[in-house]
């Protein structure tokens, strides 16, 4: 069995809305697959693209965010090259759908709403927050930077028993 499968280059994150009920303030909130180990012929050309570009940018030491990238960081990526999901002919909400609905291996994430908020921001200028006591926090490079830290710790962790365990019931076959 290849090491890619416990241990992948890198996973694309999907932000889920977030949960009504949650558990001292964390809620299963998003998504991981790995694109390396989704077969393009399982999804249409816009949600290879997006897979692709997530995994160009998990290997990017540059403009990469690390392992964990979010489906915002593409977003992002797209915007410094002046591109948008339409430019490309994709429907980003459709992409999404469909990755969320794909039968490939996904693991759930309990997440913080702070965290949950920062995965799913695309904006160029950063996430400002606005607490009940009307103080205001603009998340900074280094907030984001920590969460995809924090997301690629538990998936660094969490994968490789979620996949061992899926190859161990037959779900998922290795050949």
């Amino acid at each position: 069995m290849s090491t890619s499968l416990l241990s992948p280059a890198g996973w694309l994150v999907l932000g889920l809305p977030w949960p009504a009920e949650t558990r001292d303030g964390w809620g299963e909130c998003a998504v991981a697959i790995a694109p390396p180990m989704i077969p393009r012929s399982l999804v249409s050309q816009g949600a290879g693209i997006a897979l692709d570009l997530a995994t160009g940018l998990a290997r990017d030491p540059n403009d990469g965010p690390g392992k964990a990238v979010f489906f915002s960081d593409v977003t992002l990526w797209l915007d410094k090259q002046g591109k948008t999901w339409p430019d490309l002919g994709i429907d980003y909400d459709a992409v999404i759908d469909e990755l969320l609905s794909a039968q490939v291996p996904q693991l759930y994430l309990t997440l913080t709403q702070k965290a949950h908020a920062i995965l799913c921001d695309a904006s160029r200028e950063g996430l400002r927050l606005h607490y009940p006591g009307g103080d205001v926090e603009h998340v900074t490079p280094q907030m984001r930077q920590d969460v995809h830290d924090g997301v690629a710790q538990s998936l660094t962790r969490d994968w490789p028993p979620y996949i061992q365990g899926l190859i161990d019931s037959g779900a998922l076959q290795t050949r």
